[in-house]
């Protein structure tokens, strides 16, 4: 059995992985197989694009020695995040907005997405060359299609974080081909993403999946996703919006998917991959588990059944105070919470640090003091609702009919009230504030920041420009820059590679 060379030299594995705890994918680890001896069933087949399905994790899990968790990447440089705890420098870094190529988070996002990539390559190479007598053309199809959404998924995310990034759509077997040149932001989406989406649309993929899988539904939505970050800077091609609101609305109207009626939905393990969400990175306790429970309970506040309790990540004050008075997310136990029992005595513990995170509260790691098996969401029918409405007040020049019910739907759950009459200008300011407080700590909101160069000011309550904006309390020391825009190509990846150089401005 051959093992492959990939980036940098690191071994890809095909992992084993758990879809809503049915198991369906516990097969023993293996090496990626050269395509000379490989995929020479459906087992195979359906292992390797399962293998891609491990990488997704990576920006959601644990990394490094000083509880950090790699999705922190996205969430500390927004000034709506602070942390109980100083001592990583990775945080830090990204907390007073000092980041440097050598710090850990860009390593992991870089080589994480581009080992998924080159399993994704690889599946995509050889499954159309296998029989249809060993698996029939409607299965190998399928099976692309999931391979194809995953590595567009991958490349969206590399294109928002590093801008211009290599191009690689071939699985890497020699040293030869791992030094590429970096391929401009168009170029990618219009190369690769985009023609990877439209494939996986059409690959005949149902259109729920409660398993974890790629759906038609997910397809759908990473399609609108990137129009309307294609609409947005840096590429301002602001005839995507059209593109974006009709995928959307095609979500949305094909009701396949439901908002959940109350926020303790979102929290319950038993609504992943259903209901709201429409595609989420997965966990299971048995095998990979969501570090997010601890890392988000308040540090040695004792209400968990033996958990470690980090206080990493918890909101900022002033964003917390930025939602309205009535709003049901700031209750108590909501989106937040600031007071628990002990778990030993039933005593009531009021945290030291004000109000933490309550979105990734895990009821039943919480009594089972087992690690948590909470998937993360990467795309909910919220986002998707508040996407359309933007799109297509952008599209249209201003607010249609349905773009107010969904902007109001999200709004009538939290208990505000209805908007009406708005212009186009005030109605794309409801919509952005609404993302803001609906989908925060979801890896959401810089990636906001970036297509729309705004940022949300939420002592005022009022959107302003990016570059050149303090967070509140910071004294000036804590300036987002032009620089800021893009993270550092990686150390590590730039010694390896000369061709990725120069790095980003400001590095």
């Amino acid at each position: 059995m051959k093992r492959i060379k990939i980036f940098h030299g690191i071994l890809l594995l095909s992992l084993s992985m758990n879809f809503s705890c049915k198991k369906f994918l516990q097969e023993d680890p293996k090496s990626f197989y050269t395509p000379d001896n490989y995929y020479t069933s459906l087992v195979q087949a359906q292992n390797a694009v399962n293998g891609i399905y491990a990488f997704t994790r990576d920006f959601y899990a644990s990394i490094g020695l000083y509880s950090e968790d790699a999705m922190f990447m996205l969430e500390m440089p927004t000034g709506q995040a602070r942390t109980e705890i100083n001592q990583s420098n990775n945080n830090a870094n990204l907390l007073n907005l000092t980041m440097t190529p050598t710090d850990l988070y860009f390593t992991q996002w870089w080589r994480s997405s581009y080992k998924g990539i080159d399993a994704a390559n690889l599946a995509i190479k050889n499954i159309p060359l296998m029989s249809s007598a060993i698996v029939p053309d409607a299965q190998k199809a399928q099976l692309l299609g999931q391979a194809q959404f995953l590595r567009a998924w991958f490349y969206f995310n590399l294109t928002r974080i590093f801008g211009d990034v290599p191009l690689v759509t071939e699985p890497t077997v020699t040293a030869d081909n791992l030094l590429v040149s970096r391929a401009t932001v168009k170029d990618i989406y219009e190369k690769e993403i985009i023609p990877d989406l439209l494939a996986a649309e059409k690959s005949g993929l149902p259109f729920v999946d409660n398993t974890g899988r790629v759906s038609t539904g997910a397809v759908k939505s990473l399609l609108a996703k990137v129009y309307e970050t294609m609409a947005g800077y840096p590429l301002q091609q602001a005839d995507k919006y059209a593109l974006a609101k009709q995928k959307a609305l095609e979500v949305i109207t094909s009701n396949k998917y439901t908002l959940y009626q109350n926020y303790d939905q979102f929290r319950d393990p038993a609504n992943d991959n259903r209901m709201e969400n429409i595609f989420m990175a997965q966990f299971s306790s048995a095998i990979a588990s969501s570090p997010m429970f601890s890392f988000t309970l308040p540090s040695f506040s004792y209400i968990s059944n033996g958990q470690g309790e980090i206080g990493a990540l918890l909101p900022d004050t002033t964003f917390y105070k930025s939602y309205a008075p009535g709003d049901k997310r700031i209750q108590e136990k909501q989106f937040f919470y600031s007071h628990y029992p002990n778990f030993a005595t039933g005593a009531n513990v009021v945290f030291l640090n004000g109000q933490h995170i309550f979105k990734y509260f895990d009821d039943a790691a919480q009594q089972s003091g087992l690690p948590s098996s909470k998937c993360f969401p990467i795309i909910r029918l919220s986002d998707i609702y508040l996407l359309y409405a933007e799109a297509q007040n952008e599209a249209d020049g201003t607010p249609g009919t349905d773009a107010y019910t969904y902007l109001n739907a999200i709004r009538t759950r939290a208990g505000l009230a209805p908007l009406s009459g708005l212009t186009h200008d005030q109605f794309r300011i409801a919509v952005w504030r609404e993302r803001n407080h609906e989908l925060c700590f979801e890896n959401q909101t810089w990636f906001d920041m970036v297509r729309t160069r705004m940022v949300y000011d939420t002592k005022n309550d009022q959107f302003v420009p990016m570059v050149g904006y303090s967070f509140p309390g910071s004294g000036g020391t804590r300036t987002l820059q032009t620089k800021h825009l893009l993270f550092p190509i990686p150390q590590s990846e730039m010694d390896v590679n000369p061709k990725l150089a120069p790095n980003n401005p400001g590095y």
